[in-house]
């Protein structure tokens, strides 16, 4: 009884120094947990991007009254990009997008070069787009058959679109883009448009 009565306060005095020891550690391995915490992906600074997918073509006009659409020509849809994210949220920058199409004997090149904004209006990878520009292109006429250009006119661009992180300094997505391009006169008709849009695979690198 002697040898456990003495014991025991030994026991204790272990146990006491053992929880001691393990609470003044507690705050150095938080820090070392926040140390080797995953770092958050680069959002700001430079940037560099490419899309690629299909598309359909689009040519509206104005006959009278009537806003008359011609059949969508399936083609290529691809696009450029270089800018800077002013914030996590905003990036600016210049877009280069391109639209070829090969069918049915009616042949359709787009081209626009457009001042292009990109906002994520939530935390995760969604993000819309919008710019404006010039582009012209070359078209088939659907009438005639002739070969239709047009050069140097007011484009436009809209895409909405879902970004995946690959890391901190690359990210994946699909994206949604449409390009419209002013071309009056284009048909002898009024109000002539010509665009195109489609769906693309996405790829940034944030440098």
């Amino acid at each position: 009884m002697k040898t456990i009565a003495k014991a025991a306060p030994r026991a204790l005095s272990t146990l006491a120094l053992a929880a001691g020891i393990a609470a003044a550690a507690a705050p150095a391995l938080a820090g070392g947990e926040a140390t080797f915490a995953k770092p958050a992906p680069v959002r700001e600074g430079l940037f560099v991007g490419l899309n690629a997918g299909g598309a359909g073509s689009q040519l509206m006009y104005k006959d009278g009254t009537r806003r008359i659409s011609e059949d969508p020509l399936a083609g290529g849809f691809g696009q450029m990009r270089v800018g800077v994210g002013l914030s996590p949220k905003f990036a600016v920058g210049l877009e280069a997008v391109g639209f070829d199409s090969k069918e049915d004997d009616a042949d359709w090149q787009l081209g626009a070069l457009v001042a292009a904004a990109t906002w994520r209006p939530c935390s995760n990878g969604f993000f819309l787009r919008a710019g404006l520009g010039v582009g012209g292109g070359e078209f088939t006429d659907p009438a005639s058959g002739d070969q239709l250009e047009i050069d140097g006119r007011l484009a436009w661009l809209f895409g909405i679109g879902y970004e995946w992180r690959l890391g901190r300094h690359a990210g994946l997505g699909l994206a949604a883009d449409g390009i419209g391009i002013d071309a009056d006169g284009l048909t002898g008709f009024e109000d002539d448009e010509a665009g195109a849009g489609g769906v693309t695979v996405q790829f940034n690198w944030y440098l």
